[in-house]
């Protein structure tokens, strides 16, 4: 058994907030829970252990953002193709707009397609179902917006795009104080610490329509990229169901950080960060961008600790970058000469602090050539190497399977 393993066993066994459950007298017994054993389609978040004992503050967390949370199906025709979560991030009179996952649209048999005759069907917090029509898909980052009408504005999530940049300053190290818990007002940034309480939110895709929580944290593990090619992707130890794909994961002030993806033991979330870039950029432009990364990278603190050692012996000054953990043979990565363990420190001009600044950066010099500044362990002095920007072309786009439970 592993450290997560025991640890979540140990929380369950002594956790305070664990309740004893009453018997439901309208329904008959085992019913609903064998039923969802056999049909993985049909789970809510509580069979996983850990998302049994809710605790008051993510239950305040998710009631902040639960009414924009929806429960999405799509058909083809009379066949059903998929169940999910999504969020209302824009409601303008009658018209609002639903972040979800590409899957929800995903043909089954032609890859990075669209299926046929298709129709999507919302459901809100309140049970109430809309026809939902497709206002713009991407099969590269997985991402959706369905359109739907209603007859009033609808409950719109709080945003909180992510700064994941860590200064590694062993000069200064102190004490920090333990963060509190409390609810807080729309904000523009979250700053993202390995260890952070997050929450995956999902809403259930059958009568009553349920909202569904599962507490994790923030970490710094990657996912299996031979499942999920996404680069892009971060990862919590949030688990939750496959109706929950597409819903949003928030931070403990109730705000959306990210969009969840099911992997098997854990989630990978794509940071709301780049969502929004993406979906801005298609309202203004009616098109997609897709920066190439051509390589695989992580912020600096993320760096093992002899690797840390090396660079930050050389090189005192730099305490934020992007580290190169792989360059992919045959790209732009390549071409410019970049090699495992650099740093980049600036991109086009720029101080380049974390991954999310870099990729932003990527997003506005597509096709362009950019100089880069890189530290080397083996170099005396910064490298300047000059990098194209390429556009994921149709061979190129991530690949995204999905796991059967």
């Amino acid at each position: 058994m592993n450290y997560d393993s025991y640890k979540r066993e140990w929380v369950e066994a002594f956790t305070p907030w664990k309740r004893e459950p009453k018997e439901d007298p309208d329904n008959s017994p085992g019913f609903s829970s064998d039923y969802e054993s056999f049909n993985p389609k049909r789970q809510r978040f509580y069979l996983h252990a850990q998302n049994k004992h809710l605790d008051i503050y993510t239950k305040m967390a998710a009631l902040k953002a639960s009414t924009s949370v929806v429960s999405l199906e799509s058909y083809s025709g009379k066949e059903e193709i998929f169940q999910c979560s999504g969020t209302i991030i824009e409601s303008v009179d009658t018209s609002s707009i639903i972040l979800t996952t590409a899957s929800l649209l995903r043909c089954s048999k032609v890859r990075n397609s669209i299926a046929d005759d298709i129709k999507v069907i919302v459901h809100l917090f309140d049970g109430r179902a809309f026809d939902g029509h497709i206002e713009a898909y991407d099969f590269h980052y997985n991402v959706a917006a369905i359109r739907i009408q209603s007859d009033s504005p609808l409950p719109i999530a709080s945003l909180a795009h992510l700064n994941d940049s860590i200064m590694i300053r062993p000069s200064q190290l102190r004490v920090t104080e333990e963060k509190s818990f409390q609810l807080r007002p729309h904000s523009n940034s979250f700053d993202l610490i390995p260890g952070d309480s997050v929450i995956a939110l999902g809403r259930f895709n059958k009568k009553p329509y349920d909202i569904m929580a599962a507490p994790g944290e923030f970490s710094i593990d990657r996912c299996d990229y031979d499942y999920f090619e996404c680069k892009e992707l971060f990862m919590a130890t949030c688990r939750i169901t496959r109706c929950g794909i597409g819903g949003p994961l928030i931070n403990h002030y109730g705000e959306i950080i990210g969009i969840c993806f099911h992997d098997v033991s854990s989630i990978a979330f794509l940071p709301i960060n780049i969502a929004s870039i993406w979906w801005e950029h298609y309202k203004k432009y009616r098109q997609p961008r897709r920066p190439w990364l051509g390589m695989e990278v992580t912020n600096l603190y993320a760096a093992d600790l002899e690797i840390l050692e090396r660079i930050i012996s050389k090189f005192p000054e730099v305490m934020e970058g992007i580290i190169v953990e792989e360059v992919i043979l045959g790209g732009s990565a390549e071409f410019a000469g970049l090699k495992h363990n650099d740093v980049i420190i600036q991109f086009g001009g720029r101080k380049v602090r974390s991954f999310l600044e870099l990729f932003h950066d990527m997003w506005k010099h597509v096709g362009e050539s950019v100089e880069l500044v890189v530290i080397r362990a083996s170099a005396d002095v910064p490298l300047h190497l000059t990098m194209v920007v390429d556009e994921a072309t149709s061979d190129k786009l991530y690949s995204w399977p999905l796991w059967e439970v």
